[in-house]
């Protein structure tokens, strides 16, 4: 008995890889959004030093 009569690895790859590009691209939407709120607050600092 052979693994791929059992399993549709064509299909469950092609769902695999679908998954993984869609929760990918959420991934850099919140890495980005953190990022960008970290040099906002390295700015924020950077001008509240420079006011005292």
């Amino acid at each position: 008995m052979n693994l791929s009569g059992v399993w549709d690895w064509d299909f469950f790859w092609n769902t695999f890889g679908f998954l993984l590009k869609t929760v990918a691209s959420f991934l850099m939407i919140i890495v980005a959004i953190i990022a960008v709120g970290m040099l906002l607050q390295v700015v924020i600092k950077a001008v509240r030093s420079s006011r005292d």
